[in-house]
C-alpha cells in the first residue's frame, strides 16, 4: 500500500520515514514466504527445472489462494503452465552426502506478478495476515483410552497436522495440555465436542478459530469422526470416513482453510471502486506507537493507501482507501489485536464509515 500523508509538517514527516524505514512488521498471525517453494529435484537440467518450477508455482497458488478449485481454473493453468514467467530468483542447495546426497531447488516468484495474474483472474488473494487454527483432537486407541493430543505427544496426527500448516501457510496451535487444559477439557468431554467447555478451555490461546474432531478406528480399519468448526458466531458440525489418518486430516483440515480463505481473501476484481473509511484512534501516546501504528495498517493487503487527517495529542485519524469492504478491514483488526474497538463502538461497519479503536500495543 501507499502512504500519502496529508499533515505535511517536519516531525510528521520524519514520523513517516520512519515507519517507512525502520518500524518493527512483526505482528501476530503473519506467514511469511508465501510466494517460495523448495523442492527436490533429479539434478540441474532444464527438464527438471521447468517441472520443479510449475510444481512450485501450483504449491503457492494453492497457499496464496487457500482454495484448491482454484488450480482447475483456466487462468491458473496457463500460468502454471509457463511457471518460468513468474520466477523471480532461483538457487540450488545440497543436503547429505554420498549416495545420500539430495539436491533441492529454491525458487522465489514474484508476488506482484503472481497477484496480478489471480487479480485479473477474479480469484480472490489471501493476504500473509492470517487467521490461527487451535485444534483439539481427541483419539480413542484399541483399548477404549481417549487421549487429547497435546503438543508434546507422540502421534502420527501432529507431524500431518504440521506439515499442512507449512504447506498451506495456514497457522495451526496445538495446546500444551498441561494441568490447566487437562481440567478445564479432560478427554470424554472433548470426545463429546462439548462447545461451551471448549470454548473456555480455548480462551487461555486467543485463537481466531477453533476446530475440535474425534477419531476412532473401526473394526474395518476405517477411520471414523466427527469434527466441530467454531469462527466467530458460527458453528459447523461435520463427520470424515478415511481409510487413513493422511486422508483423515486432510480432509478435515482442507475443509476448514478453505472457508476462513473465502472470509479473508481479497477480490480485487470484485471491488472497482474503493471504499473510503475514516479511522479513529485513541490511545497512540508517542512517535514509537505512531510508528507502529502506521506500519501495521500500512501491512493490511486490504488498504490500498492511507493518508493522516488528524493529530490530537494521543488521538490519531486516519483517511484509510480499502481494496476490499469496510468489513474485511474491520476483520484483519481484529486479528492483528492492536487495535480494539473504542467508543462509540464499532465492530463492523460504522455510520458514516468513521471507525473508533484504541491502540493496546
Amino acid at each position: 500500500m501507499k502512504f500519502s500523508p496529508a499533515i505535511t509538517n517536519l516531525s510528521l514527516s520524519l514520523m513517516l520515514a520512519l515507519a517507512l524505514c525502520s518500524a518493527p512488521s512483526s505482528h501476530a498471525l503473519v506467514v511469511d514466504e508465501l510466494y517460495f517453494q523448495e523442492l527436490p529435484v533429479q539434478g540441474q537440467g532444464d527438464a527438471e527445472r521447468l517441472r520443479a518450477y510449475r510444481e512450485a508455482l501450483t504449491a503457492v497458488i494453492l497457499k496464496v489462494t487457500g482454495e484448491e478449485r482454484w488450480l482447475r481454473d483456466g487462468s491458473v493453468e496457463r500460468a502454471v503452465r509457463d511457471a518460468q514467467s513468474f520466477v523471480q530468483e532461483v538457487s540450488y542447495r545440497s543436503s547429505g552426502g554420498g549416495a545420500l546426497s539430495q539436491t533441492f531447488i529454491r525458487i522465489r516468484f514474484d508476488q506482484e506478478l503472481v497477484d496480478n495474474m489471480l487479480g485479473t483472474a477474479g480469484i480472490p488473494v489471501w493476504d500473509r495476515n492470517r487467521p490461527s487454527i487451535l485444534l483439539w483432537l481427541t483419539v480413542q486407541g484399541p483399548d477404549g483410552q481417549r487421549e487429547v493430543l497435546g503438543s508434546d505427544s507422540e502421534h502420527p496426527a501432529l507431524e500431518l497436522i504440521r506439515e499442512f500448516s507449512r504447506v498451506r501457510g495456514v497457522p495451526i496451535l496445538i495446546p500444551v495440555m498441561d494441568f490447566e487444559d487437562r481440567r478445564s477439557l479432560p478427554a470424554d468431554v472433548a470426545w463429546s465436542l462439548d462447545e461451551a467447555a471448549i470454548r473456555q478451555a480455548s480462551a487461555r490461546y486467543g485463537a481466531d478459530s477453533i476446530l475440535s474432531g474425534r477419531v476412532l478406528s473401526s473394526p474395518g480399519g476405517d477411520l471414523v469422526g466427527l469434527w466441530q468448526f467454531l469462527f466467530r458466531d458460527r458453528v459447523e458440525t461435520f463427520d470424515s470416513l478415511e481409510t487413513d489418518l493422511a486422508a483423515y486430516m486432510q480432509s478435515a483440515l482442507t475443509r476448514v482453510t478453505a472457508q476462513l480463505a473465502t472470509h479473508f481473501a481479497i477480490n480485487v476484481a470484485a471491488q472497482p471502486v474503493p471504499e473510503q473509511v475514516t479511522l479513529r484512534v485513541e490511545g497512540v501516546d508517542d512517535i514509537t506507537a505512531y510508528v507502529n501504528l502506521l506500519s501495521y495498517i500500512g501491512s493490511l493487503a486490504v488498504v490500498d493507501n492511507m493518508s493522516t487527517s488528524l493529530l490530537d495529542g494521543s488521538n490519531i485519524e486516519l483517511s484509510v482507501s480499502l481494496s476490499g469492504s469496510t468489513y474485511l478491514f474491520t476483520e484483519f483488526l481484529t486479528l492483528g489485536r492492536d487495535l480494539v474497538p473504542g467508543e462509540p463502538t464499532v465492530p463492523q461497519e460504522a455510520q458514516g464509515n468513521v471507525l473508533h479503536y484504541r491502540w493496546v500495543r
